[in-house]
């Protein structure tokens, strides 16, 4: 990756997902990056290379080998106010995987070379800009396998952690410029003296902040200390008897009325050696008053935070859309009363009137768990935890320092080490190394 970091060169890809589409699209950034995208185009207007606002012209490509023309957009940027800070062009064509394989080969046989792994979010890191944690959250909103994680990503990617850090290492660049001034001016009369007391108090405030957003970090992959496996499912469709019969209590109250569960119940549940917070909830239907309300939004809340959905049916409980993605298990309940619907499989079949199914369950629960732990942790989460630490611990020696009279001396120093911890965090100080192990993470073309 690290011939990656020369900004010299055009690169190109495809930036469309992989597969079939209405429309793909080839990214080109760098030096030339119009006069390579264009190159072959026969645009329905003039393109004005002097434009100083991004602008989209239609046109057809003329392709070697390929007959008739390709109808295309092209989208072109110029620089600095691009993605990747440099000249930016994308060629929207129709996402016939061929046609966009021959595309980006002509792409490049006029000047590009083929981006690497995550090589256009580098660029923007590299040009300024974005920081090193919002680079992250692209790789991170990629990644997201669920609703819980996205949000996550968006709110990295909105600036919701380099926001405040970049914050704070503005206010102690101020002091730390304060102290050294009164170090290098001491007779000058016009460098006021700090308030050594509010400042002591601000800095442990801030060591504590940086604690927080630490421990924030630590459990961004966790949503709690155990993982949390919520029941969710229409009303009558016999989540509350399984969650009784999974713990092997009476913790929910069972009738046979329909919504008698209307607030959420959790307890810690042992599946196959794996301890989660198993969570009831009330059944998804229309709400008909204000409590009803506020049982469905938090039953969907708790689904959108679950590490594992069981998604409950049965034969006496109305239909509904069952979500259908990886932390999914379609568990049909009551399956002594009568079977699942043949061919819309696959269910767990369990009856807790029976206890039956019940250590299907819960293996399938533990394997779904133990697939989720396997996935690698947040790249940010991984890298800059420790450094928000060893920031807030050098942040409460300056405090103390201030707070017992210390020597400006010591307090400077201090400061210095908080700043290059929070420097890594945004990525004003990093070793190509871990630019490395970042981008290598990322997909081509992003």
């Amino acid at each position: 990756m690290s011939s990656c970091f020369d900004l010299d060169d055009a690169i190109a890809a495809t930036a469309s997902a992989p597969g079939p589409g209405v429309r793909g699209i080839v990214r080109v950034s760098g030096p030339g990056a119009w006069r390579i995208a264009t190159a072959g185009f026969e645009p329905d207007r003039p393109i004005d290379e002097s434009a100083s606002r991004p602008f989209v012209v239609r046109g057809t490509y003329r392709l070697p080998g390929l007959r008739p023309g390709l109808p295309a957009e092209v989208a072109l940027w110029p620089a600095p106010r691009t993605y990747t800070g440099q000249e930016l062009a994308e060629v929207h064509a129709p996402g016939s995987p061929p046609l966009l394989s021959r595309l980006l080969a002509h792409v490049l046989a006029s000047g590009a070379r083929p981006a690497r792994p995550g090589e256009f979010t580098l660029r923007a890191f590299l040009s300024g800009r974005i920081d090193l944690t919002r680079a992250e959250a692209v790789l991170g909103v990629i990644d997201a396998r669920d609703p819980r994680r996205l949000d996550d990503a968006l709110e990295q990617l909105a600036g919701g952690l380099s926001g405040p850090v970049l914050a704070l290492r503005d206010r102690l660049l101020d002091l730390l410029a304060h102290l050294e001034a009164g170090l290098d001016f001491v007779d000058e009369a016009d460098v006021d003296p700090i308030g050594r007391a509010a400042l002591a108090a601000d800095l442990s405030r801030e060591a504590d902040a940086l604690d927080a957003l630490a421990d924030r970090l630590g459990r961004r992959d966790r949503s709690g200390d155990a993982p949390r496996v919520v029941l969710a499912g229409p009303p009558n469709a016999g989540k509350s008897r399984l969650f009784n019969a999974m713990l092997g209590d009476d913790h929910a109250i069972v009738s046979p009325l329909a919504g008698t569960t209307r607030d959420t119940l959790s307890a810690p549940c042992a599946c196959d050696g794996v301890l989660v917070e198993l969570v009831d909830t009330a059944g998804v239907e229309a709400a008909g008053d204000a409590i009803s309300a506020e049982a469905q939004a938090r039953a969907a809340s708790e689904a959108d935070r679950a590490d594992v959905v069981l998604a409950c049916s049965s034969g006496d409980s109305p239909p509904i859309d069952l979500p259908g993605d990886e932390r999914t298990i379609r568990v049909w309940t009551k399956g002594d009363a009568a079977p699942p619907p043949p061919g819309d499989g696959p269910w767990i079949v369990t009856s807790a009137a029976a206890s039956t199914g019940l250590d299907e369950l819960k293996r399938a629960v533990a394997a779904a768990i133990r697939r989720r732990e396997s996935e690698p942790a947040s790249p940010t989460s991984a890298r800059c935890r420790d450094s928000l630490l060893r920031a807030a611990a050098s942040l409460r020696a300056a405090s103390g320092s201030m707070a017992a009279g210390a020597g400006d001396e010591l307090i400077a120093f201090d400061l210095r080490s908080a700043l290059d911890d929070l420097a890594e965090v945004t990525g004003a100080v990093v070793a190509d190394d871990v630019l490395d192990r970042i981008f290598a993470r990322f997909c081509i073309g992003k």
